[in-house]
Protein backbone atom coordinates (compact mmCIF):
# COMPACT_ATOMS: atom_id res chain seq x y z
CA UNK A 1 0.00 0.00 0.00
CA UNK A 2 0.89 3.12 -0.28
CA UNK A 3 1.01 4.46 3.07
CA UNK A 4 3.09 1.90 4.42
CA UNK A 5 5.49 -0.41 1.71
CA UNK A 6 6.24 2.83 0.24
CA UNK A 7 6.70 5.28 2.73
CA UNK A 8 10.23 5.79 2.28
CA UNK A 9 9.29 7.44 -1.11
CA UNK A 10 6.43 9.47 -0.40
CA UNK A 11 9.04 12.88 0.21
CA UNK A 12 10.91 12.10 -2.95
CA UNK A 13 8.37 10.82 -5.68
CA UNK A 14 5.38 12.63 -6.80
CA UNK A 15 2.72 10.42 -7.91
CA UNK A 16 0.50 11.19 -11.42
CA UNK A 17 -2.86 11.95 -10.91
CA UNK A 18 -4.99 8.63 -12.56
CA UNK A 19 -7.96 10.53 -11.82
CA UNK A 20 -9.88 13.51 -13.46
CA UNK A 21 -12.84 14.20 -11.76
CA UNK A 22 -13.54 17.66 -11.17
CA UNK A 23 -14.06 18.66 -7.59
CA UNK A 24 -15.03 22.10 -5.98
CA UNK A 25 -12.03 23.84 -3.42
CA UNK A 26 -13.61 25.46 -0.41
CA UNK A 27 -12.45 27.50 2.50
CA UNK A 28 -14.64 27.81 5.77
CA UNK A 29 -14.20 29.14 9.23
CA UNK A 30 -14.25 26.15 11.82
CA UNK A 31 -13.47 26.34 15.27
CA UNK A 32 -12.12 29.72 14.89
CA UNK A 33 -9.75 29.06 11.99
CA UNK A 34 -9.51 28.87 8.26
CA UNK A 35 -9.88 25.45 6.87
CA UNK A 36 -9.06 24.27 2.95
CA UNK A 37 -11.24 21.72 1.99
CA UNK A 38 -12.44 19.84 -1.00
CA UNK A 39 -16.44 19.20 -2.24
CA UNK A 40 -16.44 16.22 -4.04
CA UNK A 41 -20.27 16.49 -4.41
CA UNK A 42 -23.08 13.48 -3.95
CA UNK A 43 -25.38 13.21 -1.98
CA UNK A 44 -26.78 11.51 1.08
CA UNK A 45 -24.42 10.31 4.23
CA UNK A 46 -21.22 11.98 4.33
CA UNK A 47 -18.21 11.12 4.35
CA UNK A 48 -15.19 12.78 5.66
CA UNK A 49 -12.09 12.21 4.57
CA UNK A 50 -9.05 13.37 6.53
CA UNK A 51 -5.58 13.76 5.92
CA UNK A 52 -2.57 11.83 6.86
CA UNK A 53 1.16 13.24 8.09
CA UNK A 54 1.97 15.03 4.85
CA UNK A 55 0.25 16.94 2.13
CA UNK A 56 -3.78 18.38 2.21
CA UNK A 57 -6.89 17.53 1.35
CA UNK A 58 -5.62 16.60 -2.40
CA UNK A 59 -4.07 13.56 -0.73
CA UNK A 60 -7.61 11.66 -1.86
CA UNK A 61 -7.55 13.68 -5.07
CA UNK A 62 -4.58 13.75 -7.35
CA UNK A 63 -2.47 12.45 -3.97
CA UNK A 64 -0.98 8.82 -2.61
CA UNK A 65 -5.06 7.66 -2.28
CA UNK A 66 -6.14 9.21 -5.29
CA UNK A 67 -9.36 7.97 -6.36
CA UNK A 68 -11.06 6.50 -3.62
CA UNK A 69 -13.09 9.52 -2.63
CA UNK A 70 -14.10 9.93 -6.49
CA UNK A 71 -15.46 6.47 -6.48
CA UNK A 72 -17.91 7.12 -3.68
CA UNK A 73 -19.85 9.64 -5.19
CA UNK A 74 -22.68 10.09 -5.98
CA UNK A 75 -24.05 7.48 -3.52
CA UNK A 76 -22.36 9.51 -0.50
CA UNK A 77 -21.71 12.95 0.18
CA UNK A 78 -17.95 13.41 -0.46
CA UNK A 79 -15.55 15.86 1.68
CA UNK A 80 -11.49 15.67 2.43
CA UNK A 81 -10.56 18.66 4.77
CA UNK A 82 -6.70 20.00 5.02
CA UNK A 83 -5.90 19.94 9.12
CA UNK A 84 -5.16 23.45 10.65
CA UNK A 85 -1.30 24.53 9.98
CA UNK A 86 -1.25 22.31 6.65
CA UNK A 87 -1.23 23.39 2.96
CA UNK A 88 -3.78 25.90 2.41
CA UNK A 89 -5.55 25.79 5.70
CA UNK A 90 -4.37 28.83 8.25
CA UNK A 91 -1.59 28.41 10.11
CA UNK A 92 -1.37 29.09 14.18
CA UNK A 93 0.99 29.03 16.95
CA UNK A 94 -0.76 26.61 18.48
CA UNK A 95 -3.74 24.06 18.37
CA UNK A 96 -1.70 20.92 16.73
CA UNK A 97 -2.79 18.53 19.83
CA UNK A 98 -5.19 15.67 18.76
CA UNK A 99 -7.79 17.16 20.98
CA UNK A 100 -7.63 20.50 19.25
CA UNK A 101 -7.73 19.38 15.74
CA UNK A 102 -10.15 17.04 16.48
CA UNK A 103 -12.50 20.12 17.56
CA UNK A 104 -11.48 21.50 14.36
CA UNK A 105 -12.83 18.40 12.77
CA UNK A 106 -16.25 18.77 14.53
CA UNK A 107 -16.37 22.91 14.03
CA UNK A 108 -15.88 21.71 10.24
CA UNK A 109 -19.13 19.79 10.53
CA UNK A 110 -21.19 22.50 12.48
CA UNK A 111 -20.09 25.20 9.88
CA UNK A 112 -21.54 23.00 6.98
CA UNK A 113 -24.74 21.87 9.60
CA UNK A 114 -23.38 18.33 9.27
CA UNK A 115 -24.54 16.59 12.11
CA UNK A 116 -23.53 13.03 12.24
CA UNK A 117 -20.57 11.63 9.81
CA UNK A 118 -18.52 8.99 8.83
CA UNK A 119 -15.31 9.99 9.12
CA UNK A 120 -12.39 8.23 6.56
CA UNK A 121 -8.45 8.33 7.55
CA UNK A 122 -5.33 6.96 8.17
CA UNK A 123 -2.59 7.23 10.28
CA UNK A 124 -2.96 10.64 12.34
CA UNK A 125 -6.62 10.79 11.29
CA UNK A 126 -7.47 7.71 13.78
CA UNK A 127 -6.26 9.27 16.31
CA UNK A 128 -8.19 12.41 15.77
CA UNK A 129 -11.57 9.15 15.11
CA UNK A 130 -11.33 7.60 18.16
CA UNK A 131 -10.68 11.40 20.10
CA UNK A 132 -14.34 12.22 19.03
CA UNK A 133 -15.62 9.04 19.25
CA UNK A 134 -14.57 9.17 22.70
CA UNK A 135 -16.18 12.87 23.39
CA UNK A 136 -18.74 13.00 20.91
CA UNK A 137 -20.01 9.54 19.79
CA UNK A 138 -23.37 10.78 18.72
CA UNK A 139 -21.26 12.88 15.92
CA UNK A 140 -20.20 9.60 13.89
CA UNK A 141 -22.37 7.17 11.86
CA UNK A 142 -19.19 5.10 11.15
CA UNK A 143 -15.22 5.37 10.86
CA UNK A 144 -13.15 3.85 8.16
CA UNK A 145 -9.56 3.50 9.52
CA UNK A 146 -6.47 2.86 7.14
CA UNK A 147 -4.10 1.03 8.99
CA UNK A 148 -3.84 1.11 13.01
CA UNK A 149 -3.36 4.34 14.19
CA UNK A 150 0.10 6.40 15.48
CA UNK A 151 0.54 6.11 19.27
CA UNK A 152 3.61 8.12 20.09
CA UNK A 153 6.52 6.81 22.57
CA UNK A 154 6.96 9.45 24.49
CA UNK A 155 10.39 8.51 26.09
CA UNK A 156 12.12 9.85 29.07
CA UNK A 157 15.60 8.93 27.97
CA UNK A 158 17.33 11.85 26.67
CA UNK A 159 19.03 10.09 23.67
CA UNK A 160 15.56 8.81 22.52
CA UNK A 161 14.17 12.10 22.49
CA UNK A 162 16.69 13.36 20.99
CA UNK A 163 16.56 10.77 18.16
CA UNK A 164 12.81 11.78 17.81
CA UNK A 165 12.79 15.01 18.01
CA UNK A 166 15.79 15.15 15.09
CA UNK A 167 13.13 12.24 13.45
CA UNK A 168 10.38 15.08 13.59
CA UNK A 169 12.76 17.57 11.97
CA UNK A 170 12.81 15.41 8.90
CA UNK A 171 8.81 16.41 7.93
CA UNK A 172 9.41 17.46 4.33
CA UNK A 173 6.28 19.88 3.73
CA UNK A 174 6.42 21.28 7.77
CA UNK A 175 9.59 23.49 7.31
CA UNK A 176 11.09 25.28 10.35
CA UNK A 177 7.69 24.69 11.78
CA UNK A 178 7.83 20.41 11.67
CA UNK A 179 8.71 19.37 15.38
CA UNK A 180 5.99 22.15 16.64
CA UNK A 181 3.43 21.36 14.60
CA UNK A 182 3.71 16.74 14.43
CA UNK A 183 5.46 16.73 18.50
CA UNK A 184 2.23 17.42 20.51
CA UNK A 185 0.31 14.05 18.60
CA UNK A 186 2.43 12.13 20.40
CA UNK A 187 1.33 12.69 23.58
CA UNK A 188 -2.09 11.53 23.08
CA UNK A 189 -3.86 8.64 24.30
CA UNK A 190 -7.29 7.29 24.41
CA UNK A 191 -9.20 6.56 27.47
CA UNK A 192 -9.67 3.05 26.80
CA UNK A 193 -5.68 2.67 27.42
CA UNK A 194 -6.21 3.70 31.22
CA UNK A 195 -9.69 2.24 31.92
CA UNK A 196 -9.87 -1.31 30.84
CA UNK A 197 -13.75 -0.38 30.66
CA UNK A 198 -14.18 1.76 27.91
CA UNK A 199 -16.07 0.76 25.08
CA UNK A 200 -16.64 2.38 21.32
CA UNK A 201 -20.05 1.69 20.14
CA UNK A 202 -19.51 2.71 16.76
CA UNK A 203 -19.13 0.97 13.35
CA UNK A 204 -15.59 0.84 12.55
CA UNK A 205 -13.69 -0.55 9.33
CA UNK A 206 -10.02 -1.24 9.63
CA UNK A 207 -7.79 -2.07 7.05
CA UNK A 208 -4.73 -3.19 7.83
CA UNK A 209 -1.66 -4.01 5.73
CA UNK A 210 1.12 -6.79 6.49
CA UNK A 211 3.71 -3.75 5.92
CA UNK A 212 1.85 -1.21 8.50
CA UNK A 213 4.56 0.70 9.76
CA UNK A 214 2.64 1.35 13.19
CA UNK A 215 1.99 -2.67 13.68
CA UNK A 216 5.97 -3.78 13.02
CA UNK A 217 8.41 -3.63 16.30
CA UNK A 218 9.66 -0.89 17.07
CA UNK A 219 6.81 1.13 15.44
CA UNK A 220 7.31 4.04 13.26
CA UNK A 221 10.87 5.20 14.50
CA UNK A 222 12.37 1.70 14.28
CA UNK A 223 10.81 1.68 10.85
CA UNK A 224 12.63 4.88 9.95
CA UNK A 225 15.97 4.49 12.04
CA UNK A 226 17.99 2.82 8.80
CA UNK A 227 15.85 4.64 6.06
CA UNK A 228 16.78 8.13 7.23
CA UNK A 229 20.44 7.51 8.17
CA UNK A 230 20.80 5.86 4.30
CA UNK A 231 18.24 8.74 3.16
CA UNK A 232 20.81 11.60 4.47
CA UNK A 233 23.92 9.91 3.22
CA UNK A 234 22.84 9.47 -0.64
CA UNK A 235 24.68 11.95 -2.88
CA UNK A 236 21.69 13.95 -3.95
CA UNK A 237 20.54 14.59 -0.42
CA UNK A 238 19.70 18.26 -0.12
CA UNK A 239 18.56 19.85 2.99
CA UNK A 240 15.08 22.06 2.66
CA UNK A 241 16.02 24.11 5.43
CA UNK A 242 18.79 24.81 8.39
CA UNK A 243 16.89 22.31 10.54
CA UNK A 244 17.05 19.86 8.07
CA UNK A 245 20.47 20.05 7.68
CA UNK A 246 21.02 20.05 11.33
CA UNK A 247 19.31 16.56 11.60
CA UNK A 248 21.00 15.59 8.62
CA UNK A 249 24.40 15.86 10.89
CA UNK A 250 23.06 14.38 13.53
CA UNK A 251 21.97 11.37 11.39
CA UNK A 252 25.09 11.14 9.59
CA UNK A 253 26.79 10.56 12.92
CA UNK A 254 24.66 8.45 14.23
CA UNK A 255 24.90 6.43 11.26
CA UNK A 256 28.84 5.93 11.87
CA UNK A 257 27.85 4.70 15.14
CA UNK A 258 26.91 1.21 15.17
CA UNK A 259 26.02 0.71 19.06
CA UNK A 260 23.85 3.72 19.41
CA UNK A 261 22.27 2.91 16.96
CA UNK A 262 21.26 -0.62 18.16
CA UNK A 263 20.88 1.03 21.36
CA UNK A 264 17.93 3.68 19.56
CA UNK A 265 16.32 -0.02 17.97
CA UNK A 266 16.44 -1.73 20.96
CA UNK A 267 14.93 0.59 23.35
CA UNK A 268 12.45 1.43 20.88
CA UNK A 269 11.23 -2.36 20.36
CA UNK A 270 11.19 -2.73 24.32
CA UNK A 271 9.07 0.10 25.18
CA UNK A 272 6.81 -0.08 22.24
CA UNK A 273 3.21 0.84 23.15
CA UNK A 274 1.89 -0.47 20.21
CA UNK A 275 1.36 -3.90 21.08
CA UNK A 276 -0.62 -3.11 24.10
CA UNK A 277 -2.24 -0.20 22.76
CA UNK A 278 -3.77 -1.80 19.91
CA UNK A 279 -4.92 -5.11 22.43
CA UNK A 280 -6.55 -1.95 24.32
CA UNK A 281 -8.35 -0.84 21.10
CA UNK A 282 -9.90 -4.56 19.79
CA UNK A 283 -11.16 -4.95 23.40
CA UNK A 284 -12.75 -1.15 23.51
CA UNK A 285 -13.92 -1.87 19.78
CA UNK A 286 -15.25 -5.49 20.45
CA UNK A 287 -18.06 -6.50 17.54
CA UNK A 288 -17.99 -3.54 16.37
CA UNK A 289 -14.43 -3.58 14.86
CA UNK A 290 -14.01 -5.44 11.39
CA UNK A 291 -10.66 -6.00 9.94
CA UNK A 292 -9.91 -6.27 6.70
CA UNK A 293 -6.61 -7.15 5.19
CA UNK A 294 -5.30 -5.51 2.24
CA UNK A 295 -4.23 -7.22 -0.55
CA UNK A 296 -0.12 -7.87 -1.44
CA UNK A 297 1.23 -6.34 -3.84
CA UNK A 298 3.06 -8.42 -6.57
CA UNK A 299 6.84 -7.48 -6.95
CA UNK A 300 7.02 -7.08 -10.69
CA UNK A 301 3.82 -4.77 -10.65
CA UNK A 302 3.95 -1.37 -11.50
CA UNK A 303 2.60 0.14 -8.83
CA UNK A 304 0.38 2.95 -9.95
CA UNK A 305 -1.31 0.22 -12.75
CA UNK A 306 -2.17 -1.43 -9.26
CA UNK A 307 -3.22 0.79 -7.73
CA UNK A 308 -5.82 2.15 -10.12
CA UNK A 309 -6.99 -1.40 -11.13
CA UNK A 310 -6.69 -3.42 -7.94
CA UNK A 311 -6.34 -1.39 -4.83
CA UNK A 312 -8.45 1.96 -5.17
CA UNK A 313 -11.08 -0.42 -6.31
CA UNK A 314 -10.59 -2.67 -3.63
CA UNK A 315 -10.71 -0.26 -1.08
CA UNK A 316 -13.66 1.92 -2.33
CA UNK A 317 -15.67 -1.45 -2.63
CA UNK A 318 -15.00 -2.80 1.04
CA UNK A 319 -16.37 0.75 2.38
CA UNK A 320 -19.08 1.03 0.19
CA UNK A 321 -20.32 -2.89 1.57
CA UNK A 322 -19.56 -1.99 5.49
CA UNK A 323 -21.51 1.51 5.12
CA UNK A 324 -24.58 -0.56 3.48
CA UNK A 325 -24.48 -3.50 6.27
CA UNK A 326 -23.99 -1.08 8.81
CA UNK A 327 -26.73 1.39 7.90
CA UNK A 328 -29.47 -0.71 6.06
Amino acid sequence: MKSCCFLLYLALIVYSPIYSQEVEEKFIQANGVQLHYLDFGGTGLPLIFMQSFHGDAFEWHTGEMAGIAEMLVPEYRVLAVTRRGWGQSEHTEWGYDVATQSEDVLGFMDALGLEKVVLIGRIPANQDMIWIAEHHPKRIAAMVMIGNPHVGLNASDPAIRKYETELLTMSWDLGEHAVAMRAPRNSWRPHFIVDSTARINIPTLRFLSTMDVESLPGGRGAFYLDRTIRLVSTPDFKPWNDRVAQAAIYFTELGKDTSRQEYIRNYLIKHDPGPSFRASLEKAFGENLQTVWEPEVPEDADFNIFWEEIYAPFFVNEIKAFLKKSHD
